[in-house]
């Protein structure tokens, strides 16, 4: 009896200590998440202006309207941005020319945002090619190909690369097909790059894109694909990616050269 006394005891004493934690996922202000892409040549150059949402409802977005948008290149006159609905901001046909930098201004929810990105002229890539791959492993095809590009790296200058892959007409946009690559180890270099993350079959279509960017962008999918491949819990990477953006702004402002071939296996 006194054993199964001091056993109630102690599951007392310890159901006493129990305390409930609530924990507030909401408790942060919204923050202006902000995204663009300026491409080299005429394009029409499009801007993206959403808030953060709350943990409850991830698939709500709130588009930011109202705002104004303005691109400036090395410092000349800006030109203001179209609304045109949603959160987007448009400026039709506009050129934009490799060695300039942009200026990308933003005023919305009472604040001003400004990022800045340059526009590298890129390298020529002047050839695709593949092989039977037999290195063990093939993204679980028999008998794969790997697609390799080839590129002649600037000497002297720090590029920054994105490859992009489209295969049979669809982009290959999953967390480990972000394939970022620059020249620390090899500038100057003539380089050859596997495309490791889109192996290919007999009579399958490839696309490839080679983006140049900034360090600035560089640095803001380096750590994006930290996070979205589960790396950020071994590394300094914060919980967001890093943003070229001012006064706490999310997302990017990248401008990029790019070079695009295509090869079909046969």
């Amino acid at each position: 009896m006194k054993n199964i006394r001091i056993i109630t005891i102690a599951i007392v004493c310890l159901t006493s200590c129990q305390k409930v934690i609530h924990v507030d996922l909401n408790t942060a202000n919204p923050q202006v998440v902000i995204e663009a892409n300026l491409y080299e040549g005429a394009h029409d150059f499009k801007v993206h202006i959403t808030q953060t949402t709350s943990y409850f409802n991830p698939g709500l977005i709130p588009a930011v309207l109202g705002a104004d948008v303005s691109l400036s290149a090395n410092g000349n006159p800006a030109q203001a941005l179209v609304s045109t609905g949603n959160g987007w901001y448009e400026l039709a046909n506009y050129t934009a020319t490799a060695n300039t930098t942009y200026t990308l201004s933003v005023v919305a929810e009472g604040k001003t945002f400004t990022a800045t990105s340059y526009l590298p002229i890129s390298p020529v890539m002047d050839s695709l090619t593949y092989k039977k791959f037999t290195g063990g492993f093939g993204g679980g095809k028999i008998d794969p190909y790997l697609m390799t590009a080839h590129f002649q790296d600037s000497l002297g200058v720090g590029n920054y690369y994105r490859i992009i892959v489209t295969k049979n007409d669809s982009i290959q946009n999953q967390p480990f097909d972000l394939y970022l690559l620059d020249d620390k180890l090899r500038d100057g270099e003539y380089v050859h790059a596997p495309v490791f993350s889109a192996f290919c079959d007999i009579d399958d279509t490839m696309d490839v894109e080679l983006l140049s960017m900034d360090k600035n962008v560089f640095d803001y999918y380096t750590t994006l694909s930290d996070i979205i491949t589960g790396d950020a819990n071994n590394s300094a990477a914060p919980a967001n990616p890093i943003s070229n953006w001012s006064n706490q702004a999310l997302g990017y402002f990248g401008a990029f050269s790019t070079q695009k071939k295509s090869i079909r296996i046969k």
